[in-house]
């Protein structure tokens, strides 16, 4: 592979305002070793690559010349590296912070970026071996997406208490000072309907979401009867949000609907209403083999006239559950939106639902006939590949 590391240093220097003088002061190198390098004379030595490619505000890979294709491949194997490394009983800290300091310094444009806030990595990050590598990637992806909500919520939940309120100060606001209320009232005061839509349907939709997470109506210690109670509350609230739902397909709402349907089961079962749970049951093993066919991506309808505009796409993908890179992948449905930087995303597995079943709660139907072919069902729709299968 050709490298093309001295055409780069010159278009990354005078993109940076540099001349070859001020670059080589600040190398601590000669004026004529830049002039070499750019000419295609010489290359410069390997340890000076992290320093040249920081100066210039560009990536070792970027410096280097490096094929895209062939960047992003090895990024995605490094982000492996990285949760392979952090889910391990007994983690190599400082492999760790050379796979941080990697990403940080190589692979925050890649596709794959976001990975590392996303992928259960907190036990690791808390490390006080870590956690300073892990501010420092922080700072530098903030650089190029301020404010990111995944990374501001890692960082609150792994970031130590001596340093937490810094942090929040620095990275968060009152709730009636953030970015969406303030475009809300803003947009709104000045009666501009075409932005005030996006911005009225993303207040709507949080608020939604906020009435079907039970941490709002209850804690953790709560009484089964409150948590039940809650449950059904959540259950009418998505009868009433799903109002103009004219069918059972699936929709932006399946996932709530096939946890809270499980769960209004096992409340009918503990009353004693074996002929109601089975109904309950039936109902949502239905909308989960309705929602495994889809394959190619679809938009899935908001049921809701008011919440119309914002879409919800759903694909089938191929991951492990437990989000192990080497572990054998499952067919899954990825559902994912996005409104103007704000992103939410479920991933829906058929195995997850036929562990739920296998739950004490269920343990009076376990060698119930109709029972056990309902698991059968859900069953015949976990197909699990592994990578060179996919």
């Amino acid at each position: 592979m050709k490298l093309t590391i001295g055409e780069n240093i010159r278009n990354f220097r005078k993109k940076n305002d540099l001349t070859q003088e001020a670059l080589a002061d600040r190398l601590g190198v000669s004026y004529q070793s830049v002039s070499r390098w750019e000419n295609g004379t010489t290359y410069p030595d390997l340890e000076l690559i992290p320093a040249i490619s920081e100066l210039l505000s560009v990536t070792v890979d970027e410096l280097l010349g490096m094929p895209q294709i062939e960047k992003e491949k090895r990024a995605v194997e490094t982000f492996d590296e990285l949760r392979r490394e952090c889910m391990k009983r007994d983690y190599d800290a400082e492999r760790i912070v050379t796979l941080l300091r990697d990403i940080r310094r190589n692979y925050l444009n890649s596709d794959s970026a976001w990975r590392p806030w996303v992928e259960g990595n907190n036990r690791a990050f808390r490390d006080p071996k870590i956690l300073p590598e892990v501010r420092l990637l922080a700072e530098a992806y903030f650089s190029r997406h301020p404010m990111s909500s995944r990374v501001i919520r890692t960082m609150a939940n792994i970031e130590d208490e001596e340093n937490l309120d810094d942090f929040l100060k620095k990275y968060t606001t009152a709730s009636d000072c953030s970015r969406r209320a303030l475009l809300f009232d803003r947009y709104w005061k000045l009666k501009d309907a075409e932005r005030f839509e996006p911005e009225r349907r993303f207040q709507l939709y949080d608020a939604f979401r906020t009435l079907l997470c039970s941490l709002y109506l209850h804690n953790w210690e709560a009484s089964c009867e409150i948590q039940n109670a809650a449950d059904e509350f959540m259950e009418n609230m998505l009868a009433l949000i799903r109002c103009d739902a004219t069918d059972d397909r699936p929709d932006m709402w399946v996932a709530d609907r096939l946890e809270l349907g499980f769960k209004s089961a096992a409340r009918l079962l503990a009353n004693g209403e074996i002929k109601e749970a089975m109904m309950k049951i039936t109902k949502a093993v239905e909308l989960l083999e309705e929602t495994m066919k889809i394959t190619d991506e679809v938009l899935l309808p908001t049921s809701c006239r008011f919440l119309d505009g914002i879409e919800w796409r759903a694909k089938e993908q191929y991951d492990d559950r437990y989000n192990d890179p080497d572990g054998a992948k499952e067919r899954l449905i990825c559902m994912d939106m996005e409104i103007q930087n704000m992103g939410s995303c479920y991933l829906i597995y058929p195995s997850d639902y036929l562990e739920t079943l296998k739950d004490k709660r269920f343990a009076s139907l376990h060698n119930h006939p109709e029972f056990e072919t309902l698991c059968e069902r859900i069953k015949a729709l976990i197909i699990r590949r592994k990578n060179d299968e996919i």
